[in-house]
Order: structure tokens, then sequence, then C-alpha cells
């Protein structure tokens, strides 16, 4: 392919890569959300179980990503580009295991139910691994302009809110009773619809991407070794930063989407004020999208995504230790909350670009997809220690799946309460210190080689 026929940077990659993560947040962000209010509430599995159950199943994800990161590394780049094949490929099974993980069937042995939700969820997530790692190794070969970088990551957190905005705020609506449980029968027919919609959004953002840089800087004498990529992964403190960060968001501070459903349930006893909790919780990720362009002129990616972190700290430990028991005051200090790490999540994958940028430039090696997948490595496992610890922690504060969110025993609305803003509490002082003392490049990583 000849310089001059690829099309120039523009509005076709933003809104292109805008869809790649709005497709694949219609499968993971109501998995993310529901799957353990369909198997704990609806299939009735203990929190304990499900606990061991999303713990080894992510760990068994995350053991996906360095694989499928090392062969897109050594494929050779097809008609469509280098990721793009392999986000055709997986699309559909990510729609199949999606829907087939949601199969209502409380009557199931109480074995058969274990088996079901561990033996799905592996599947699907070789498939969504097998499309997100592909997708999101394709910013450091769309541009490698810091500027163009940094707008990709701002449209992929506009895709990936976008399509949260129907999981957090119309679903609510939809999923639970009069008696502020959830109806295990619609989760089918809700997972399916949201799954065809992303799969035409993957199909759109192969369409509507282009792949500029790949032809031009892989070395096909390049053997892989994936070893040496993590060690020298491991030496990479820039990347260790957004790594440590991104785990404790994940593990600890992104909990309150899934806590807030029980909160909603149990304490404050209405379900039908999550999607209003969830737009407040929402609107500081829009203010950051809109403002990180104009303060990305006064200060360094570095500095947005740090500093902040502040703010989510002090505002989630007020949430923590004042008992409100107006439910709007709760939401304000949780939005507050969120505020912090707003344009941590808008620049997150522009500083994960520039730390492989700089992880080639201190080894000479071109492996994009193997840094990105050792990075999303850590993130499942850290999706799968939040995980876990929701359900261990609503399990010692004694909540009952066999009762009604009404029937729980006396002291554990309050335990939940407690639970649901301490866990983020943590995660965010994590995050301001991972990121202040790691975290060391500018927004231009060649300038850090000396």
């Amino acid at each position: 392919m000849q310089e001059k026929q690829i099309r120039p940077f523009g509005i076709r990659d933003k809104v292109g890569y805008a869809l790649g993560d709005f497709g694949c947040n219609m499968s993971f962000a109501f998995i993310n959300n529901y799957l353990m209010i369909f198997y704990v509430t609806c299939m009735g599995i203990k929190p304990k179980h499900f606990a061991i159950i999303i713990l080894l199943a992510k760990i068994f994800d995350a053991i996906n990503d360095p694989i499928i990161g090392g062969l897109c590394d050594s494929a050779k780049p097809g008609k469509e580009g280098k990721f793009k094949t392999w986000i055709k490929w997986a699309s559909l099974p990510l729609l199949i295991s999606s829907v087939l993980l949601f199969i209502y069937a409380p009557s199931l042995p109480y074995g058969v139910k274990i088996a079901m939700c561990f033996g799905l969820y592996c599947i699907w997530s070789i498939s969504y691994t097998s499309v997100n790692v592909p997708y999101g190794s394709m910013q450091s070969v769309i541009t490698n302009v810091p500027e163009e970088r940094s707008t990709l990551s701002t449209v992929r957190s506009v895709g990936a809110m976008l399509a949260q905005i129907p999981v957090m705020v119309l679903l609510p609506a939809i999923v639970y009773d009069k008696n502020k449980n959830p109806r295990g029968n619609l989760f089918f027919i809700i997972v399916a619809v949201m799954g065809v919609i992303g799969f035409i959004s993957f199909i759109l953002l192969r369409k509507l991407t282009t792949e500029r840089l790949a032809p031009a800087v892989v070395d096909k004498s390049q053997k892989f070794n994936y070893f040496k990529t993590f060690a020298s992964f491991l030496k990479n403190k820039n990347m260790l930063g957004v790594t440590i960060s991104s785990m404790s968001y994940l593990a600890l501070m992104m909990t309150v989407t899934t806590s807030m459903q029980y909160i909603f349930m149990c304490y404050f006893k209405n379900t039908s004020i999550i999607p209003i909790a969830t737009i407040i919780a929402g609107l500081p990720t829009v203010l950051g999208i809109v403002a990180v362009k104009p303060l990305s002129k006064k200060f360094t990616k570095k500095q947005l995504c740090t500093y902040p972190f502040l703010i989510s700290a002090i505002a989630s430990g007020i949430a923590t230790f004042v008992r409100f028991e107006n439910p709007y005051i709760w939401i304000v200090f949780i939005g507050i909350a969120m505020f912090g790490s707003a344009f941590y999540l808008v620049l997150t994958w522009a500083l994960v670009a520039d730390c492989i940028d700089y992880q080639e430039m201190k080894t000479g090696r071109r492996e994009e997809s193997s840094i990105y997948a050792t990075y999303s490595l850590f993130r499942k496992v850290a999706q799968g220690l939040g995980a876990s610890l929701i359900s261990l922690a609503l399990g010692f504060t004694g909540y009952d799946q066999t009762l009604g969110a009404l029937e729980q025993a006396s002291g554990v609305a309050e335990k939940i309460y407690v639970m649901t803003g301490a866990i983020p509490f943590i995660g965010s002082i994590i995050c301001l210190l991972s990121m202040h003392f790691l975290y060391r490049l500018g927004d231009d990583p060649k300038a850090e080689i000396e």
C-alpha cells in the first residue's frame, strides 16, 4: 500500500473507533453490572460461591490476553489490516456467548448452575478478548500523533459511555418488579438486543477506521517472546503506574456500579432512583469529555489523570463515614467522587499508547498487542477481584440471597451502605499514589528517552 493512498486521519476514524468501544460495552457493561445480580439474586447462587467462580473465571480470562496479544503480534496483516480480521471473526461468538450466559433456569440443580456460570463465562471471555485486545491495540497503528491519540482516547470514552447509558439508566426501570427484585426472565431478551447492536457496531468499526502504521513498522523477522515482553513491561514504571491505577479503579472504585444496585434495594428501598443515581454519577465523565481538550492546553496528561483523585478520596470518604438518609445527598457525593476519575477515564487509553511507544523506544521492539494484552491481563484480574470482593463483602454483611430486598435481617442494609463507599474510598487513594509516584511521562514519550 502506497502512502499516498492512505486516507488522512479524520472524522471517520473518530466515529469508527468510538463505535468499537460502544460495541464492546454493549456486552461488557451489561455483564459487569448485572451478572452478579442475575446469578446470585435470580439464579440463587450463594455470594461466596459466586465470588470464587468469578475470581477463577477472571484469572482464566486474564490468561487469554497475552496469548491472543502474542498471536496478533505474530500474525501477518490481512486485507483489512493487522487487527480487523480478529474483530471480524470473534464478534459473532461474542454475541452468541453473551446471550447464552443469561439463560434463566433457576430450577436447575445447584451444581449445574455453578458449571453454567463458570463455563459460559469462560467462553464469553475468550470471545470478548479476541475482540477487545485487537481493538485496543488499533489505537497505536491508526495514528502516532499525540493530539490525535488523545482524541481517539476521548471518543473511545464517549462510545463506552453511550453504551452504558441504556444499561445504567433505562434497564433498572425494566428489570425490577414492584418489590424491588430483579426479573430474571428478562435478562436473556435484553442481552440479545444489545448483542445485535454491538455486532453491527463492530462492522462499522472495521469499515470506518484505517490502520496506517502497521505495514510500515512491523518487523516480520521479529520472533515472538512473551516472557521478554513481560519482563520489559515490569521494568516500565510508567506502564506500572497506569496499570496499578487501572486495577485500583476497576477492583475498588468501579464496585460502586454493582453495589449501588444493593444499596437502593436494601438501604434506600427505592430502585426507581437507580437511573437518577447513574445519570448524576455519569455527568462528571461527560464534563471530563467536554473539558479535557481545553484543559490539556494548560495541564499535562499526568496532572489531569492524577490529582483529581484527591477529590474522589474526599467525596467517597464522606459518603462512607457520614450516614445519609436522603438518597439524593448520597448520590451527589458519589457523583463528585466519580468526577475525580473523569479525566483519567477519558485519557487512559492515550496513556497506554504513550507507554507502548515508550517501551518500543527503550527495547527496539514493536509489539503493541502483547503490551496492550499484558495491561488488559491485569485489568481483568482487577475486574475479577472487584466482583469477588463485592460478592464476599455482600456475604459478610449478612445478605441472604433467598430473601427479598425488603426482608433482610436488621443491620444488613447499614453494612451495605458502608461497604458501598469504603471500597471506592480505598481505591481512589491507591490511584492517586500510583499515578503520582510511578507515572513520569510527559505528553511526548520521545522526550523521555535520554
